[in-house]
């Protein structure tokens, strides 16, 4: 019986974490850069593109005297923060992505140089 229970809560436990996740990539879309609730520093990076390579999918991006290649693949969610224009943000593509714009980023399994979970670019 002790071993059923145990099983259940776990069950419950695991299936409980997954709705977190799964809001946290629907809203990041409506967030502005910077203003993504307790992920700076350990999660993301934000700063400036430096190039953007659109044959590999890559650019390379500045944050203070660091430079940091980032890997844009297909599961790489691109978001257009138009807050500062005063318009609701809405997703873009990798084309969309300018040398000199505002960037953030949010790297995979939370790694710097990994590939991109998701990308914001800041449109003025």
């Amino acid at each position: 019986m002790f071993k059923y229970i145990t099983v259940t809560g776990i069950f419950i436990l695991v299936f409980a974490m997954v709705p977190v996740t799964l809001a946290e990539k629907a809203t990041e879309l409506y967030i502005p850069i910077g203003k993504s609730p307790g992920l700076y520093g350990k999660y993301l990076a934000t700063g400036r593109i430096e190039k953007v390579n659109y044959q590999n999918n890559t650019l390379t991006m500045s944050s203070g005297s660091s430079s940091y290649p980032v890997e844009v693949t297909e599961r790489t969610m691109i978001f257009l923060d138009r807050s500062k224009m005063g318009q609701p943000n809405i997703y873009g593509s990798f084309s969309d992505c300018k040398q000199g714009m505002m960037i953030e980023v949010r790297f995979e399994k939370d790694e710097r140089g990994r590939p991109a979970e998701w990308i914001k670019l800041e449109m003025q």
